[in-house]
């Protein structure tokens, strides 16, 4: 009988030590790498325009017509050489992804832009112009010399005057037209330097650039369209780039059921890919608000897990049964 009665007080002891699991909450979730970039080419796109149009107004209305404009974004086209890397390859941060190049009939019509020839030239009237002007002042002095003396014409005086207005008038009009064609130079530069880079100029335009990773991790998508030899002119997603170990997963849980959940709390998933196979993972992160703000709909919350791979089994977007384990009683 005693020996009866400490079994029972230690079966007791050791039911009480443990805690009591009053249900299974389920839901199904999908694996996510945990920092998914897409990784674009550098073209503007039409959004971005109008928001750099509205700085340069700001800059030009607040600073005035010589204010440094903001640099304008890309909008040139550019040629796929080569694809430096495939979906699963390891790469590390600022690893090249793709090389491209410019077509050489773009090249070679940004090197007349930037070559300043007719800048140069303006610039060149200009100075013989004003040199022409100087000559008048000095013979419309002799002039006046002469003329006090009787030896000049009311006439020559007054034709000599008339050269220099008409001279004045040349000037004034191509200094306008010099610095209307420094602004355009000034941008042509600027939008240069975004196509070709900082140090681009009207002698060193670069053949070919680089499209290059943002973070360290796998290549997890590359756009099948983007080939070799083809050329793009707008805005396209060419690589999905993440780590994927650990990898996470999300699924939106009903509000009766997030009541019941804790951030540490351990899961167990099951893949419809792997049957058979369940994986052990934690919840990380339970948000403060609802993904629907309907007041008609019930809330579902996104809830995440951290979920080892270190094989790399699991891949991107694969959805599995998780299943958490909740204790009874108030937590």
């Amino acid at each position: 009988m005693r020996r009866t009665l400490c079994l029972a007080a230690m079966a007791m002891a050791l039911f009480i030590g443990k805690p009591a699991f009053a249900e299974v909450i389920s839901f199904i979730g999908k694996t996510y790498s945990p920092d998914h970039m897409e990784v674009m080419s550098p073209h503007a796109t039409p959004e971005e325009l109008k928001i750099f149009d509205a700085m340069a107004k700001e800059v030009k209305d607040k600073r005035g017509e010589d204010a440094e404009p903001p640099v304008k974004p890309f909008t040139g086209r550019m040629k796929v050489s080569k694809m430096l890397a495939d979906i699963g390859q390891h790469v590390d941060s600022d690893q090249r992804l793709l090389e491209y190049a410019f077509p050489p009939e773009d090249l070679l019509s940004e090197e007349r832009k930037l070559s300043q020839a007719d800048l140069r030239g303006m610039e060149a009237n200009l100075e013989s112009l004003r040199s022409d002007i100087a000559t008048k002042r000095k013979k419309l002095e002799e002039a006046r010399m002469r003329y006090a003396k009787g030896a000049a014409s009311q006439q020559e005086m007054s034709d000599i005057i008339k050269d220099m207005e008409l001279a004045r008038l040349k000037e004034r009009i191509l200094d306008d037209n010099l610095r209307m064609e420094r602004e355009m130079a000034k941008g042509e530069l600027e939008l240069a330097k975004a196509k070709f880079g900082p140090k681009a100029s009207a002698h060193n335009l670069p053949g070919q650039s680089w499209i290059t990773s943002p973070v360290a991790g796998y290549v997890l998508w590359v756009n099948p369209e983007v080939k070799p030899g083809m050329i793009l002119t707008k805005k396209t997603k060419l690589f999905v780039v993440g780590s994927m170990d650990p990898i996470l997963v999300r699924a939106l849980v009903h509000e009766i059921q997030l009541a019941k959940l804790r951030v540490g709390d351990k899961a167990t998933i099951a893949f419809d890919t792997m049957p058979g196979k369940t994986y052990e993972a934690t919840i990380i992160r339970i948000p403060m608000t609802a993904n629907q703000t309907d007041v008609q709909l019930p809330s579902h919350f996104e809830v995440e897990l951290s979920l080892p791979n270190p094989g790399l089994t699991l891949k991107e977007g694969m959805r599995g049964q998780v299943s958490v384990q909740v204790p009874d009683g108030p937590r």
